[in-house]
């Protein structure tokens, strides 16, 4: 007699092979689901204190590992909680593996005019829809083999990103024999071959009539670290890094020429404008990139874009694509390898040497900035954090300034992995992702750090998930870059509103809370530094600590982000303004 074994130990038997935790929110619906996860020993549930921090917590952990996060929470409010970790990764593409519990199928209503039948029955699917690759209900349990197996394949093909199971409670508690269940198969084909010689040449001949080229790396290229350091060996083009591929290689190579953008740096800023080609490799090139008027962007330069998302090679609001391949980044570089290319290495000498010329010229971090008496400058917070970090250490800025002042001037050394969720980007994320972030390096038995960076203003929306972070033991360093209020806000206000400030300091309605009582209320360690005496002594001690350390940094509440993109302008006009005719000069490089 075949044995049959409960759908729920079937389905925590499936999730064991794909990730060693599922990061998880209790309630009626995913009891039995918990409870089968909670028998195996090959996977462990980490419950959280709110949903969204399990999923946060879940994005983090695929972000660091091969494997994949999975988050799991009841439905109704559990999975209104979820919302926020399933938007990081479908907005970002990373392989998330979402489970909602539903109500019983004989609780489910039968007619959407009814608002609702079973207690927290919610339309899971089609909530989620715009922000998964796959979402389904499952309606019979002879289906679960082929609907889990499906959305792994989903998860992880082209490009990844998050995908939902909504189960049953009375289907969970169903027996199925797994040898009778049907598989999914893909029928995955291999890739079509529409990159032609004739493209291919045309590739090769813009780079040979090039004078000032530039590879932009984007997110879609970040696997393929080794094909991309071919292609540049073998072309000798300088490249600028997304913000997504900020830790791909350190940040003192002599080809790698920074980031740009609307709040990058100056220098990156330039080269990209100055440039005659730009190779892109996996970036859509957001408006964060390019500025709001796309046909100021890189004006004299032809742009070829690689990208495995036809839809982005498309879209309408995107700049002016002189050569497009629809292909994987891996792919392209496969076909293109062998091609002949024989041409004087040394002809991009000098427009890398202008570039370089212009990383000294313009740094972000200035000397004058060590020079500051009161307060601790984030800048040179940054440069201190970023020469005693490690090669294996994670560093997790949060959103707002704290984000921008981290990739403006972290340097990264190769080894490093620094992440956040770029596209959605939540305020909170990085307390909540730290929690997966430390696990993962627990599991691998890594002696390294988590550093989790964020803004006094953001800390209260996931401030709860400091209880998992006590409670599990988990060795994070948390630093409040503690400016008393939106920074970042205060700016905008500033330049459009006359400074008419609305709920972004105590003084005009928002509430700051005193995070020593904090750290004492989660038996977290305190510490709090208000200038930059010792400064590089007392980081040193906060990162050699064996347990979790909350670091309360002062930070002057006029501080901005020097230098950004003032709104409308070209992304080389960059606030403070230089003067025209240092702009011009620059500018008239090829000239």
């Amino acid at each position: 007699m075949e044995k049959k074994i409960k759908l729920s130990d079937y389905v925590a038997q499936f999730l064991s092979n794909i990730s060693d935790f599922a990061f998880v929110g209790h309630g009626s619906s995913v009891v039995h689901l918990l409870d089968s996860i909670d028998k195996r020993k090959d996977i462990k549930n980490i419950s959280s204190q709110n949903e969204q921090g399990a999923s946060l917590a879940a994005d983090a952990y695929s972000r660091c590992s091969d494997k994949i996060g999975i988050s799991i929470a009841t439905s109704g409010p559990g999975i209104i909680n979820l919302l926020q970790g399933i938007g990081c990764s479908y907005f970002d593409s990373i392989p998330h593996f979402i489970i909602s519990g539903a109500v019983p199928t004989n609780n489910m209503r039968d007619n959407k005019n009814i608002r609702q039948v079973g207690f927290q029955e919610m339309e899971v699917v089609d909530i989620v829809k715009p922000l998964t690759k796959y979402a389904v209900l499952l309606k019979k349990a002879s289906e679960i083999k082929y609907e889990l197996e499906k959305m792994l394949h989903i998860c992880k093909s082209g490009r990844p990103g998050p995908v939902l199971i909504d189960l049953p409670d009375d289907l969970q508690r169903e027996y199925i024999n797994p040898n009778k269940l049907r598989s999914y198969n893909s029928n995955t084909k291999s890739q079509k071959n529409n990159i032609t010689k004739k493209k291919i040449s045309k590739f090769f001949q813009l780079i040979n009539t090039a004078e000032r080229p530039v590879i932009i790396i984007g997110n879609g290229a970040k696997k393929y670290k080794n094909e991309i350091n071919n292609f540049i060996k073998k072309t000798n083009i300088p490249y600028l890094l997304t913000w997504a591929t900020f830790d791909m290689f350190n940040h003192n190579e002599r080809q790698c020429l920074g980031t740009f953008g609307v709040a990058a740096t100056r220098f990156g800023n330039f080269t990209v404008q100055n440039s005659d080609l730009i190779i892109t490799f996996g970036s859509r090139l957001s408006y964060q990139l390019t500025g709001a008027n796309k046909n100021t962007f890189a004006p004299n330069a032809k742009k070829i874009i690689i990208d495995i998302d036809k839809y982005e090679i498309k879209k309408k609001n995107s700049v002016k694509i002189d050569l497009s391949f629809n292909n994987d980044i891996g792919y392209f570089l496969s076909q293109i390898k062998n091609y002949k290319f024989n041409y004087n290495k040394n002809k991009f000498k000098g427009w890398i040497d202008f570039s370089n010329s212009l990383i000294k010229k313009y740094p972000v971090v200035k000397k004058e900035y060590f020079k500051q008496k009161k307060y601790v400058n984030p800048y040179v917070f940054f440069k201190v954090f970023s020469s005693i970090s490690k090669k294996t250490d994670i560093l997790i800025p949060d959103a707002s300034a704290n984000l921008i002042w981290a990739y403006q001037s972290l340097e990264p050394k190769i080894g490093q992995n620094i992440f956040t969720a770029l596209n959605h980007s939540p305020m909170g994320y990085s307390i909540a992702a730290s929690v997966g972030a430390k696990l993962f390096q627990n599991q691998k038995k890594l002696k390294s750090n988590v550093s989790a960076f964020i803004g006094d203003g953001s800390v209260a929306m996931n401030v709860q998930e400091l209880e998992t972070i006590s409670y599990n033991k988990l060795n994070v360093k948390i630093f409040i870059l503690n400016n008393k209020g939106y920074g970042l806000i205060k700016g905008t206000l500033e330049l459009f509103l006359n400074k008419n400030y609305v709920g972004v300091d105590p003084e005009s309605g928002l509430s700051i809370q005193d995070f020593k009582k904090m750290a004492n209320s989660y038996n977290i360690p305190y510490i709090r530094i208000e200038n930059h005496k010792n400064l590089k002594q007392k980081l040193i001690k906060i990162l050699q600590s064996k347990s979790p350390v909350i670091c309360d940094l002062i930070v002057d509440p006029d501080q901005r982000v020097v230098p950004k993109l003032s709104s409308g302008n070209p992304i080389h006009i960059m606030s403070p303004l230089l003067s025209q005719k240092e702009t011009s000069k620059i500018m008239n490089y090829s000239k």
